[in-house]
């Protein structure tokens, strides 16, 4: 059998426009997916700006690389920073002979301040002061101020004595000179009998003397009292350091807080005259206020 030459079949070119479609389709299908895909997106996001969760989670992609970031390893700043010396390092950086020198150097500094806390005690008891409960310091300048006084007030009495002070036992004088001012009482109208207590009508004298005393404002007012009735010194001198106190008690809240005090406790250390007779001793018993 022959064929003749146009019975032979032409499929190529059917096969090739067959497949062409599909391929559009598909095509077509991805960019179908990807501007819907898109549009979802912008859609989600738009619905979680208007209604955010109340309880928001953490993305699910921070989770899983949350387990990785705790295994790398940290450094702290101040890691290689130099530890701050304590007293248990300085101690061990020294060594045992060190130690003990430094030891020995603390008893002495030790036993150097005992003896001078002793010193200082035997001094106040000396000029009639009481001021322990204060520092080393303030009590030395307390004891300088003090003797300073005790060396105005020599003086002072040693060029009255000759004079007309205290002439009799219920007078009292006022000296005023310049700026200074000076004042001398007797005990034994200011105070009942062994006592520091001032008597009810004190204040009427010691109210004059607030007034002059408000005149020189800024200074320094010095008060001592010199006291004979009991048999020993020292009983004297505290007896007289409370009878100078109680009086600056009473002008320091009569006055305002400018002023300086100057508290000193003689004693029997000091007589204007000789204690042989009861006139004498009340003489002796008097009360000093002056402006310094």
């Amino acid at each position: 059998m022959t064929r003749s030459p146009n019975s032979a079949p032409n499929t190529s070119p059917n096969r090739s426009t067959g497949r062409s479609p599909w391929l559009l389709v598909l095509v077509f299908r991805l960019l179908l997916l990807g501007v819907g895909s898109g549009i979802s997106l912008i859609l989600g996001i738009l619905f979680a700006i208007i209604y955010p969760n109340p309880n928001p989670e953490k993305p699910l992609l921070p989770k899983i690389l949350k387990p990785l970031d705790n295994q790398k390893p940290t450094i702290s700043p101040n890691s290689n920073s130099t530890p701050k010396s304590t007293p248990e390092n300085l101690t061990s950086q020294l060594t045992t002979s060190q130690r003990q020198e430094a030891q020995t150097k603390l008893r002495q500094l030790q036993a150097q301040q005992q003896s001078l806390r002793g010193g200082i005690l035997q001094l106040e008891k000396e000029i009639g002061v009481s001021a322990q409960d204060e520092a080393l310091e303030a009590r030395l300048e307390t004891i300088s101020l003090q003797l300073q006084a005790q060396q105005a007030s020599g003086s002072d009495t040693s060029s009255g004595a000759t004079g007309s002070i205290n002439q009799t036992a219920a007078s009292s004088q006022t000296i005023s000179s310049a700026d200074k001012l000076k004042v001398t009482l007797p005990s034994d109208v200011l105070f009942e009998e062994n006592s520091s207590t001032l008597r009810p009508d004190a204040g009427l004298i010691l109210d004059k003397i607030v007034a002059d005393l408000r005149k020189t404002p800024k200074s320094t007012i010095r008060i001592a009292v010199h006291t004979k009735v009991a048999a020993k010194a020292q009983e004297n001198r505290k007896l007289s350091f409370s009878r100078a106190k109680a009086v600056e008690q009473y002008l320091a809240s009569a006055l305002d807080d400018q002023y300086r005090w100057l508290v000193v406790g003689y004693g029997e250390t000091r007589p204007l005259v000789s204690n042989d007779t009861d006139a004498n001793g009340r003489r002796n018993r008097r009360v000093e206020i002056s402006v310094d």
